[in-house]
């Protein structure tokens, strides 16, 4: 019933199905081994004094790739990557994220002024509906462009897939439903010949959690499920681990919500049965 519905809203199915998965044990949540997985950081610094020093308090966290925005002005975006990548100095991955912000004139502009050294990717320069402006981009980017939003089904994968430079795909758990399913779309991103690129930067630790899950036998890259990191509450009993730069999943690490901290933030609660 769930499943057959997702189309009316894939964030509740996900919720939904991910809660039927771990009361069934998934064995995509069993963490037989201890597990370090990369993740990237944001990175907002635009002074050039306040570039090359929050570079050096990344380093010292751990990270070695971070996340730059993009997409309100392409010159003044290019000088100040330019600046980011002089204070890296090749000590670390860029990658560069316009959210969907530029208008095509501007979003290649902006990629092909770009030095490609140390640049994993180019993500989502424009539009998410607007495949032939972002095909345009990819077609003059000395980078690989990764896709993100309208990454939402295996069809998008493959669509995706036939254009020249699109690279990466990124892919999020509340896309797709579950486990299993989002297990298969990073599958598919490969077999089309493209890199996955998994994680919800806003996801709650929950999801970051199987997320991290399911990229020990599937992702390659630094993870984007790093939302975990930035509320002050935590919701399980035992946080996630984030240690030099990585999430840590100790062997049998399992989720155990923390009841007070539930109940505290509590705003309503629904009862279904069938």
């Amino acid at each position: 019933m769930i499943s057959t519905n997702m189309g009316a809203s894939k964030v509740a199915a996900t919720a939904l199905l991910t809660a039927i998965e771990m009361l069934e044990d998934h064995p995509l949540l069993r963490v037989d081994r201890e597990v370090r997985l990369p993740l990237l950081t944001p990175f907002n610094s635009t002074a050039p004094k306040e570039i090359a020093d929050e570079v050096e308090r990344r380093l010292e966290d751990g990270f070695r790739t971070f996340k730059i925005k993009v997409g309100k002005n392409a010159d003044d975006d290019a000088r100040r990557v330019k600046s980011i990548q002089q204070a890296i100095g090749g000590r670390a991955t860029m990658r560069l994220d316009a959210n969907r912000a530029y208008n095509e004139a501007d979003a290649c502009r902006f990629a092909a002024a770009l030095d490609p050294s140390g640049i994993e990717l180019f993500e989502q320069p424009c539009d998410s509906e607007n495949w032939e402006a972002n095909a345009k981009v990819a077609s003059v980017s000395p980078v690989p462009i990764m896709l993100d939003e309208p990454i939402c089904a295996l069809a998008d994968v493959e669509r995706a897939g036939s254009i020249k430079n699109i690279g990466f795909c990124k892919l999020k758990l509340k896309r797709f439903g579950g486990l299993d399913l989002v297990h298969e779309a990073l599958d598919a991103v490969r077999a089309h010949g493209m890199e996955p690129v998994l994680g919800d930067g806003l996801g709650i630790e929950l999801g970051c959690w199987m997320e991290g899950c399911v990229a020990r036998t599937t992702i390659r890259n630094a993870g984007e499920f790093n939302g975990f990191l930035k509320p002050k509450v935590r919701l399980f009993a035992e946080p996630l681990q984030f240690t030099a730069g990585e999430l840590v999943l100790p062997r049998g690490f399992w989720a155990l919500i923390d009841r007070d901290v539930l109940t505290a933030h509590e705003t309503a609660r629904e009862r279904f049965t069938w």
